[in-house]
């Protein structure tokens, strides 16, 4: 094929998309509807082929037959001298081979990856498997929207098993273990691709690799996966379990079809995939945390409150307030916390256990006044001496004679 070749008078070839072993793909000009198409022309190799060209357009039937805003749509097909071929849409963004190689952000694989599952599902629905399902049949158009494309090796209970007896089909490093094995792809085979095309993206490797292809289908059969989150850590256990879910050996072990997995992936959200450096605090743990400060703030104001009272009644510069004389009663039990009274210290060094203030009295200016004296209670514990009481000073009288 050439630049400017025009097929069936209508499609003018403009520029070459890419070429595989079963088929080379143009970008084309449709002077019919003033559209850009692409164009898939089947290998000359294969033309001759029934069975491939069975398989080839097979695509056409199968794809025709999905109506899917993820499923690369199928416009028309022919052929061209003796070579067969499909008009399909143009989506311009490219292939998601062009994306791999490095980790991306989760929240954009799990869109991408949930797209292709979306259309897989569509197809999953109608008993067509994709079988084939890999970065390069996923392209992204202007937006950035993923469509799945290429069913050219596609099966439905329509047609043949297209593969001879013990022969796989797809590419060994998306295929899955029933499919590397020789046995019939379902729809968990698409699934398993599906899983493998998220890992990659996610991590920036493919999780089975080989010196060759029978390597890596020896490995896609036998081994496990590392976790994704072995190769970036940043990735949660929720990832890593939903991928090792779509790569179990057992194909009843996986989701079902695409739908269940889009479904899955759906559910997550940036806060499933984002790390969490601490676990979150359920509401009743928070709202008993700030109780337990608030009690602990308590208490320690009260004890620091204690040793106050006993300073109020010394010094030159006495604080003017009164204390009353009966027993305030028991402490209140804080947040469950009974306090016991502890004496306080007074200033000459004995202790003075919850002593009340004297009130101070009115007395001559010109007489000193007599002190209170002051009365201290015992420790049950350590009795001390009780001092005899002593009778006051008979105070002068006013005229200034000696009292009778």
């Amino acid at each position: 094929m050439h630049a400017g070749d025009l097929i069936q008078s209508r499609y003018e070839l403009t520029e070459p998309l890419g070429q595989g072993g079963m088929a080379e793909v143009w970008q084309a000009q449709d002077s019919h509807l003033g559209r850009p198409v692409a164009i898939k022309f089947l290998a000359r190799r294969l033309a001759t082929d029934p069975e491939f060209l069975v398989r080839f357009f097979s695509e056409a039937q199968a794809v025709a037959g999905i109506s899917h805003p993820n499923v690369v749509k199928v416009l028309d097909f022919g052929e061209h001298e003796e070579t067969p071929y499909l008009v399909m849409e143009c989506v311009t963004g490219g292939p998601l081979t062009d994306l791999t190689g490095e980790p991306h952000e989760p929240d954009w694989a799990l869109e991408v990856v949930g797209a292709a599952a979306r259309a897989a599902g569509a197809a999953h629905a109608q008993g067509i498997v994709h079988r084939d399902i890999k970065p390069g049949n996923i392209l992204l158009d202007e937006v950035g929207v993923a469509k799945l494309a290429d069913f050219g090796i596609a099966s439905s209970g329509r047609s043949e098993r297209l593969t001879a007896t013990g022969a796989a089909i797809g590419s060994p490093h998306y295929i899955s273990p029933e499919q590397a094995s020789g046995g019939d792809a379902t729809p968990a085979s698409d699934v398993y691709a599906l899983g493998i095309v998220l890992y990659e993206l996610l991590t920036g490797v493919r999780p089975f690799e080989g010196e060759n292809v029978t390597a890596v289908a020896i490995a896609q059969v036998e081994q496990d996966p590392a976790p994704p989150s072995s190769h970036v850590p940043e990735l949660n256990a929720a990832i890593d379990a939903l991928i090792l879910r779509c790569l179990a050996k057992d194909p009843a072990d996986r989701f079902a079809d695409g739908d269940e997995l889009a479904a899955a992936l759906e559910r997550f959200d940036a806060r499933d995939v984002e790390v969490v450096p601490t676990p979150a605090i359920e509401e009743e743990d928070a709202l008993w945390a700030h109780r337990k400060l608030a009690v602990i703030a308590a208490v320690v104001i009260a004890l620091a409150a204690i040793p106050l009272l006993g300073m109020l009644d010394s010094g030159e510069g006495r604080v003017a307030a009164s204390v009353e004389d009966e027993d305030p009663g028991p402490l209140p039990n804080v947040g469950g916390l009974k306090l016991k009274k502890s004496p306080s210290p007074s200033l000459d060094g004995s202790e003075n256990v919850a002593a009340p203030l004297p009130t101070p009295t009115k007395t001559p200016k010109s007489e000193p006044q007599q002190e209170d004296e002051e009365q201290t209670e015992t420790d049950e514990s350590d009795p001390e001496p009780t001092p005899e009481p002593t009778e006051p000073e008979p105070s002068p009288s006013p005229t200034g004679s000696p009292a009778a």
